[in-house]
């Protein structure tokens, strides 16, 4: 695992005491003079899938729905499509984009995560799926048996030649929300080579109505996704979503927008 994505890891579940904290009823303030807390990543996941808060998590599977309508809408083809769910965790947009007939690859570091996630194909058919280790030390993938699901266990930031131009489609919930400025850069440099040229990317991001300054959540805007530094250097805009579902924290906005990989020379 790369330096960078252990720092990824850690990001989204410490506490600075400028930024902005989880807690039971959402996010709020935290401004307290007190030592930064640090839950490692794997932590963060086990706390969630033993009832704890929630925090970025969305199960409404109405704006998974939502989602997939829009990210069809917005190709030409009627064929199934084969979409890319990066940082993916336990999404639930994975198993209903699958169920729907459309080849599904997510990529998440934390074992328990993809667990969970295979378990909402069938709690008791864990032998539809089968493991084998992934080429150049980048973890273990797994496969569904109808060959139209796959799960990588390992680092979202690792090259992986096998993914080379592969995807119609990424499914992007809110990257940027939890990515730290420096690493939006290598981020979207591996979107840009496992997406086929011309292929879309789906990206919802957060729209905060205070502490903008603050994060994660970090507050994305159109301008922030196409900085040359992000996804700028290799996409083009497509349009705005506007806001794609309602949160259940108040003071922030769910707000969608596609982007166009383009041609390679």
């Amino acid at each position: 695992i790369s330096i960078a994505t252990l720092q990824l890891l850690l990001l989204i579940v410490t506490y600075p005491q400028t930024t902005l904290s989880f807690t039971n009823g959402g996010l709020s303030n935290n401004r307290r003079n007190h030592t930064p807390i640090k839950m490692g990543w794997s932590e963060t996941w086990n706390d969630i899938l033993n009832g704890g808060p929630k925090r970025w998590k969305v199960d409404d599977i109405n704006a998974k729905q939502t989602a997939l309508t829009h990210i069809t809408d917005a190709t030409s083809s009627d064929a199934p499509l084969r979409i890319l769910c990066p940082l993916a965790g336990d999404d639930q947009f994975v198993y209903y984009a699958w169920s729907q007939g459309h080849d599904i690859t997510a990529i998440d570091i934390v074992p328990d995560a993809l667990k969970a996630m295979r378990f909402q194909f069938g709690e008791n058919n864990q032998e539809d799926w089968s493991s084998t280790s992934s080429n150049g030390g980048g973890g273990v993938v797994w496969k569904h048996k109808s060959g139209r699901a796959t799960l990588y266990e390992g680092d979202m930031l690792m090259k992986r030649p096998e993914l080379q131009s592969s995807f119609d489609v990424v499914y992007d919930k809110d990257s940027f929300g939890a990515l730290n400025l420096d690493m939006r850069r290598p981020y979207c440099q591996r979107l840009s080579e496992f997406v086929k040229s011309d292929g879309l990317v789906y990206v919802e991001v957060k729209n905060k109505e205070s502490g903008r300054e603050f994060g994660p959540p970090y507050h994305v805007e159109k301008n922030d996704l196409l900085e040359e530094s992000s996804f700028g250097g290799a996409f083009d805009y497509v349009k705005s979503l506007g806001e794609v579902y309602p949160l259940k924290m108040g003071g922030f906005k769910q707000m969608g927008h596609i982007l166009r990989r383009r041609l390679r020379k």
